[in-house]
């Protein structure tokens, strides 16, 4: 018995004072840290402010109902407190079906339906703090910029139209972050904020549940 545990399993080198006695070396957390790198993606709820889409053809507030929101980001935390990531989302809100009156567009005799689809492309810097010293929960701030891509679906007669946009775009959110226990894994939960920097402005507010897992 105590020659099947002190040798070596075959193709392992033993190393340090393992070496002398043929003991393999047990790794440790330090000896595997984590990558900085991590991959994070939640769902939440989009809410759009109710106003007026001229660049889209459309007069009269347009008030459109919470919808929903998703978004999958790639970051590296380089610092315990700073981390940047790339994140693509997808943001869905329509209008409020009994609220169509006194809209109008262009070409167009009668709205039915409108749907508005948002996709930001955004570089983000993400900060947050330990307030309660070795706790598992922190505060979570930041804000980015890149590019929106927008899509508006309007439904009436005489016929449907399609109409889209691409502009510069900023954001800011912030919220709270636990940690479960795992060092691999963390849980936000944040309040975000989306527009564009020019052209036609969408206020879209969302309320999102992410899930982080560090490589």
């Amino acid at each position: 018995n105590a020659e099947l545990v002190d040798q070596p399993i075959p193709g392992t080198k033993p190393e340090g004072k393992d070496a002398e006695s043929g003991k393999l070396s047990v790794l440790t957390d330090e000896d595997n840290p984590l990558t900085p790198f991590y991959v994070r993606t939640g769902i939440g709820l989009s809410f759009v402010t109710s106003v007026e889409y001229p660049d889209f053809g459309i007069s009269g507030n347009v008030p459109m109902q919470p919808g929903f929101a998703t978004g999958l980001m790639l970051g590296a935390q380089f610092h315990d407190n700073i981390a940047f990531e790339i994140e693509v989302g997808l943001l869905y809100n329509s209008v409020y079906q009994n609220q169509l009156d006194g809209i109008s567009a262009t070409d167009m005799t009668q709205v039915t339906n409108i749907q508005l689809f948002q996709v930001p492309l955004m570089g983000n810097f993400v900060f947050r703090t330990d307030p309660l010293a070795d706790s598992k929960i922190r505060l979570v701030a930041g804000g980015g910029m890149g590019g929106i891509f927008r899509q508006v679906f309007i439904t009436g007669s005489p016929n449907d139209v399609t109409r889209s946009q691409t502009l510069s775009a900023y954001q800011g959110f912030g919220g709270i972050q636990i940690n479960p226990g795992e060092p691999d894994l963390m849980v936000d939960v944040q309040f975000r904020y989306l527009n564009s920097i020019a052209g036609q402005s969408v206020p879209s507010m969302s309320l999102m549940g992410t899930v982080t897992i560090r490589f």
